[in-house]
């Protein structure tokens, strides 16, 4: 009865083992895409319509507020062509500028109000801009304002990166809205490899995808940290062009929300910093109820427009000045 019973329980111990081993290495096997892009549906439907304001630090190679690749036809009396010494001493000082984001996300529908101060060309003045952008998933609506005349320019939404292409806000799109098709980043074209990598003691699925110009690496945290990005990379030719790494905070309501991304992109040639972008998470607030006029753009008078959407009968894009403040339907 005794011999039964020990063998008994020596049977369970060992089945008990051999679940837990099995649980181990699931947990250390890489995730599968399907996998994660449930997970990462999951996460944006908790997250759904979003207020996130954000603060951001901009460091600069010197180099790139110098574009004149050549000498001007009309040179003024001030102007001195750089020599190669100095190119190569701009390249390696870096000027350090700030700038606010105000974002409202409701997938497909956004509004972003980007403003700050950056200097012009050779460093001569620091000029303020301010920014918005609208989308509703068809249409794009940009109105730009900084010194003279603001113009706005209206065009259909045919890429994702029509909305952010000029805000460098890629980290975002992974942090907040991985896998959304209208704002997102999605994993179409990439492979999962077949190893995992440890990131803060996670882990980590890394994902590639290779295209002609480089390879993308992602690295992607377990479900227990909502599949969260923690790691962008980007290579060309085994040089590092674009790194970005992503920090986050647990939120008793809406799970992994990010307080932190880093974004460096460097000159092919050397490993020297072309530029940089820390954004701080300051306000995110989740299920927030946002008007449906809060995605509305709102015409200042005196704009200069350019409607991409309708041509004119040489098929030119047709522009007009706003006569009055006017919310276009």
């Amino acid at each position: 009865m005794n011999r039964c019973l020990s063998l008994l329980i020596l049977t369970q111990l060992v089945f008990s083992i051999a679940a837990s081993s099995t649980t181990e290495a699931a947990e250390t096997q890489p995730l599968t895409i399907k996998e994660i892009n449930q997970t990462w549906q999951q996460r944006r439907e908790r997250l759904q319509a979003m207020r996130v304001e954000l603060s951001l630090e901009i460091a600069t190679s010197k180099l790139l507020f110098y574009p004149e690749e050549e000498e001007p036809i009309n040179p003024p009396s001030t102007y001195s062509p750089l020599t190669k010494a100095d190119m190569e001493s701009l390249k390696k000082e870096l000027v350090i500028n700030h700038a606010r984001y105000s974002i409202l996300l409701d997938s497909p529908r956004i509004h972003y109000r980007h403003w700050g101060r950056f200097p012009s060309d050779r460093l001569k003045e620091t000029i303020s801009f301010d920014n918005n952008c609208f989308s509703n998933g068809l249409t794009v609506t940009r109105l730009q304002q900084s010194q003279g005349t603001p113009w706005i320019h209206i065009f259909k939404k045919t890429e994702t990166s029509d909305v952010f292409s000029a805000l460098s806000q890629l980290p975002l799109r992974w942090a907040l809205l991985a896998g959304d098709r209208d704002l997102g980043e999605t994993l179409e074209g990439f492979t999962v490899r077949s190893e995992t990598e440890p990131i803060l003691d996670l882990d980590c699925t890394v994902l590639e995808r290779t295209d002609t110009e480089g390879t993308a690496r992602l690295w992607v945290a377990p479900k227990s940290h909502d599949c969260t990005v923690l790691k962008y990379e980007y290579h060309n030719a085994d040089k590092l062009l674009v790194s970005s790494q992503i920090q986050y905070k647990i939120d008793k309501d809406w799970g992994q929300v990010p307080t932190t991304c880093d974004l460096k992109s460097f000159y092919g040639n050397e490993d020297l910093l072309r530029n940089s972008y820390k954004y701080f998470f300051d306000i995110l607030h989740a299920k927030a109820s946002i008007p449906a006029e809060e995605f509305q753009v709102k015409f200042p008078q005196g704009a200069r427009v350019w409607d991409s959407r309708k041509r004119d009968a040489d098929g030119k894009v047709i522009t007009y000045t706003v006569n009055k403040i006017t919310i276009p339907r």
